[in-house]
């Protein structure tokens, strides 16, 4: 059993991204050292990495009915951005026919470059127009990922089976926000307005596949370029919390849902020289729950549910490194 590592410099920022958040990423890698022929992937023993990733155009959403006549759909939504930066480890053994893969994300930084956003049908007799909008600064407290996976590699296989789980965990909190009304009344809203925390379980099978192209002519040499794919489809059980900060008493609306989440994630790996490999990865995932939502607040004897709520999120992230074994 070998043990390999190596030290990964940042060379490159992510380009040709329209995002809001200017979308920029980058990671610090600790892989396997590129052996005389093949790649780092290929090598057996274990490996780590150490990454910053910034994501990009995501959020968190969710919204529920009226369940009363007119029955209004959605009645509300609130939608969280997700463009902090992240620190990811991830560690990991390969072996001749098999793999196992593990790695945990944390948020290294909390305010969003995106404001929340609000919005509310409130009008029974217009129950398609919206009336109440609101926008508020966004810090996430608290984000927390955790990936495990078991792929299998059977000899000339050219798909791998894969299975794993994940989680995932987000707080925020609202503030110093505005809102306004469809008769053109508006107010600030000062200070903390919710605190919304929300939590996700996956249980996925996908699969991984791998190709190399040797001899590519690029930059007037002859360069290797490694592509791997991996999807995989996932069923996905959420629970989320939302407090409103700003309403009398503790008003809490909570949603158990149940769906599904599918996911993409490419890679690429140029071999630019002997001791450095460029390396460009996009991961993508969509999440779609639906089930119940519960209204509490004890100040006005409040507790009732219904069905009809909706969970949903996207998350992507982008990064560009230049790998350096030593």
């Amino acid at each position: 059993m070998r043990v390999h590592c190596s030290v990964v410099v940042v060379v490159l920022v992510l380009f040709g991204v329209a995002d809001a958040a200017n979308g920029q990423t980058f990671q610090l890698v600790s892989q396997t050292p590129l052996p005389a022929r093949g790649s780092a992937e290929d090598a057996a023993g274990h490996y780590s990495s150490l990454c910053i990733i910034k994501y990009l155009n995501s959020f968190t959403s969710y919204q529920f009915p009226n369940p009363f006549p007119p029955g209004q759909d959605p009645l509300s939504r609130l939608e969280f951005p997700i463009d902090q930066w992240f620190g990811e480890l991830a560690v990991g053994y390969r072996a001749h026919w098999w793999s196992m893969h593990g790695q945990a994300r944390v948020n290294l930084t909390r305010e969003s470059a995106r404001p929340m956003q609000d919005s509310d049908w409130d009008d029974e007799t217009q129950p398609g127009q919206k009336t109440i909008f609101s926008e508020s600064k966004c810090r996430l407290n608290r984000g927390l990922l955790v990936d495990l996976h078991l792929a299998l590699a059977p000899p000339d296989f050219l798909v791998r089976p894969v299975v794993g789980w994940r989680y995932q965990y987000f707080y925020f909190t609202t503030h110093d926000g505005y809102q306004g009304d469809i008769s053109g009344n508006g107010w600030d809203l000062p200070g903390d307005g919710i605190n919304f925390r929300q939590i996700f379980y996956h249980t996925y099978i996908g699969g991984v596949a791998a190709t190399r192209m040797r001899n590519l002519p690029l930059f007037g040499r002859d360069r290797e370029l490694r592509v791997e794919a991996q999807f995989d489809y996932g069923f996905v059980t959420a629970a989320n919390e939302d407090l409103h900060l700003l309403r009398e008493g503790e008003r809490i609306t909570r949603e158990n849902t149940k769906g599904h989440c599918w996911h993409l994630a490419l890679s690429a790996r140029l071999r630019w020289c002997e001791r450095v490999t460029m390396r460009f990865d996009g991961d993508f995932q969509r999440i779609i729950t639906h089930g119940d939502h519960t209204l509490t607040n004890r100040a006005f004897g409040l507790d009732f549910s219904f069905d009809g709520s909706r969970v949903w999120s996207d998350q992507l992230s982008l990064s560009a490194t230049a790998e350096f074994p030593f």
